[in-house]
């Protein structure tokens, strides 16, 4: 049975590789070719394919792991509460980003000052909330025996 705290680790990190790809197309870098289509396209792929991802790991936090935490491990109720409250934050900024770039050609262009404002607003967000997610992963690895883990896998199966 893999450990369901590695298992949200694991999924943030691969959120983390997105949020760097998009971060990469928002803000090149000097000499990077210029912006056209085929980037915007990208772009949009890449948000898309992270808003989609966030939505799913945030309603496993919300479903299953949150809950789990609060009946298991009690003195972490505050920390998922606030935790969840940043979910609305960050889901907030991903969907203006994409619709931004899905409905302005000229994002990457002329509106770049309008997508980087909102991508580092999410980047922002997103940044201290995995630090704090972090935290508390690391917390539950310490805090949660066999049992509790295998009841944790259980719950998020069901999902």
């Amino acid at each position: 049975m893999s450990d369901p705290v590695r298992q949200f680790e694991h999924s943030h990190a691969s959120l983390t590789k997105l949020a760097l790809e998009i971060r990469a197309l928002v803000r090149p870098e000097p000499g990077d070719k210029p912006s056209g289509a085929a980037t915007r396209k990208r772009l949009l792929g890449r948000l898309s394919l992270l808003r989609d991802e966030l939505l799913q790991h945030f309603a496993n936090e919300e479903e299953g792991l949150f809950p789990f935490v609060r009946l298991n491990v009690p003195a972490k109720s505050d920390t998922v509460d606030r935790l969840a409250a940043a979910h609305d934050t960050i889901c907030g900024a991903i969907v203006r980003l994409v619709h931004l770039v899905e409905n302005d050609p000229k994002a990457l262009t002329q509106g770049r000052a309008a997508l980087r404002s909102h991508y580092e607003r999410f980047e922002n967000a997103y940044a201290e909330h995995s630090q704090k997610e972090a935290a508390l992963f690391g917390k539950l690895s310490r805090a949660l025996n066999a049992g509790q883990r295998a009841e944790l896998s259980e719950i998020l199966r069901g999902l």
